[in-house]
């Protein structure tokens, strides 16, 4: 298992998805992950600390592990299959460790909000990019679409 944060989150308004951005210790290398609208919302809330007057999903699933007891001790984003990320989160109690299978989405989000680590397979490891050359392709990639979505009539309104 090897160590990552949560670099950052990412919003595409143009294709309607949005990222979550990991990123290793040296923050050299990135993997993303193409995640929902609104659980990326819920991690960049989670990231800002931001309190709601009533509790929303992740702060439910928070709020009953700590009622019985427990606390959420790491993540893994154990797999990828068919397109696909895996993840396990781990929950401690005073008596057992267990796992349980979660979106990726959701395992981050309950560790930034627990504060636990958040770690990777070494197989899910190998697919971490170089920070340059994906920051760069991110760019090309975003300039390309709006081109491809924006009308010379938009171009002469700007």
């Amino acid at each position: 298992m090897i160590e990552v944060s949560v670099d950052r989150v990412f919003f595409d308004f143009l294709s309607a998805s949005a990222m979550v951005i990991l990123t290793n210790k040296e923050k050299d290398k990135v993997l993303p992950i193409w995640i929902g609208i609104f659980e990326a919302q819920a991690i960049q809330a989670a990231l800002a600390g931001e309190d709601f007057k009533r509790p929303l999903t992740h702060d439910l699933l928070k709020n009953v592990i700590r009622a019985s007891g427990g606390k959420v001790s790491h993540v893994l984003i154990s797999d990828l299959r068919e397109g696909t990320f895996f993840s396990r989160i781990y929950i401690a109690s005073r008596v057992l460790t267990t796992d349980i299978d979660a979106r990726p989405s959701d395992a981050i989000c309950l560790a930034v909000k627990f504060g636990s680590k958040i770690y990777v397979a070494e197989k899910i490891y190998k697919l971490f990019e170089d920070r340059v050359d994906f920051e760069k392709k991110l760019r090309s990639d975003f300039y390309n679409l709006f081109l491809k979505n924006v009308s010379k009539e938009d171009l002469k309104k700007a």
